[in-house]
């Protein structure tokens, strides 16, 4: 699965007051004597005072960047285990760009922005991975399957009765499951077993059903 890049901020100095610090020492050195300390004095105040007049009026500019995150702590087992939940969410992201239904992406967007914030705390600490197994290998996969059958029902236009049913169904839960990554993500921090059963429950019976694809 291609690794969707993700966007920092970079800022980059303007490269202005330099040359006009240097052109204002050039311009001194031919007025004033150099060779006396005056005139060394008076240089070095034109300059710093044309470098600040300079550095106000030519601002940095600040540009974003792709980067790929890393999720290393080391432990190769639980590397893995990052590297195959990044790729969960960015399977995640990709599918919010084609659905629609807005209370499904903004699900979607809470979804993403826990998922990340868990991966990032578990690679400073991974002695918190254990509270977390259920999370990466289980409930993350399983709600980007969902989503993905929601995108293709979407995408497809099937009508049908059951089809309707489970699409339904994962507009309904898309709010439940999305709190449940909030919910993982808090445990993390409160040193609490995290207690998502009922709602592994409502995924398992999600799974469970026939899929899109049986039902076509």
């Amino acid at each position: 699965m291609a690794e969707l890049k993700r966007t920092v901020e970079k800022r980059i100095r303007s490269a202005m007051p330099l040359y006009i610090t240097a052109g204002l020492i050039i311009v001194c050195g031919l007025i004033f004597p150099l060779y006396k300390i005056w005139g060394i004095l008076v240089t070095a105040a034109v300059s710093v005072i044309g470098y600040f007049i300079a550095k106000g009026r030519f601002k940095d500019r600040v540009i974003q960047v792709e980067v790929a995150p890393e999720y290393k702590t080391g432990v190769p087992e639980l590397d893995k285990s990052l590297a195959e939940a990044d790729a969960h969410i960015v399977a995640l992201r990709k599918l919010n760009e084609r659905i629609p239904n807005e209370k499904v992406t903004a699900a979607i967007d809470r979804m993403v922005a826990s998922g990340e914030s868990i991966l990032a705390e578990l690679s400073k600490n991974p002695t918190k991975a254990r509270g977390m197994r259920r999370f990466l290998t289980y409930y993350l996969p399983t709600s980007v399957k969902l989503m993905e059958s929601y995108a293709m029902q979407q995408e497809a236009g099937y009508k049908g009765e059951n089809l309707n049913e489970i699409k339904n169904r994962i507009e309904t839960n898309a709010e439940t499951i999305a709190k449940s990554f909030e919910t993982s993500l808090d445990s993390l921090y409160a040193g609490e077993a995290i207690d998502i059963s009922s709602d592994i429950a409502v995924l398992d019976s999600m799974v469970n059903g026939k899929s899109i694809r049986d039902q076509q």
